[in-house]
């Protein structure tokens, strides 16, 4: 028998499809994975950071009883009206929200979405800062 001596090749493994085995996986456990929101009571109204107010922003103060827009106290039901002509003379109005502490969330929420229903985008959340 004869033997033709040959050149040693050298393995190599082809892993152009492992790569895309992976990056599937990793898309399913992106996709899959629930988040745990945090359940703990939190002091929301303070911040260590602060930012300056604008000086063209329109200042909603929100109490457990009324709504004050500049100082002048606002109707529940006349807010989103008011905000709309606001917003129709001047698009670019950026609103300041405060709100008490003893304020409840859900009549911050109900405030938020009279905003959003006016049209306006830009808010800013005034807080208490932390010494």
């Amino acid at each position: 028998m004869l033997h033709i001596p040959h050149e040693d090749e050298e393995l190599s493994v082809n892993i152009t499809s492992l790569i895309d085995v992976i990056f599937i996986l990793l898309i399913f456990f992106m996709v899959s994975t629930q988040f745990k929101k945090n359940a703990l009571p939190l002091d929301l109204p303070q911040s260590a950071d602060t930012t300056e107010q604008e000086s063209s922003a329109k200042v909603l103060a929100v109490t457990e009883s009324r709504l004050e827009l500049d100082g002048k106290p606002v109707a529940d039901d006349e807010l989103m009206p008011l905000l709309s002509a606001l917003y129709t003379k001047q698009p670019d109005l950026s609103l300041s929200l405060e709100c008490e502490k003893t304020v409840d969330f859900e009549r911050v929420v109900q405030v938020l979405t009279k905003i959003q229903a006016a049209g306006i985008t830009r808010i800013g959340i005034v807080h208490e800062t932390v010494d």
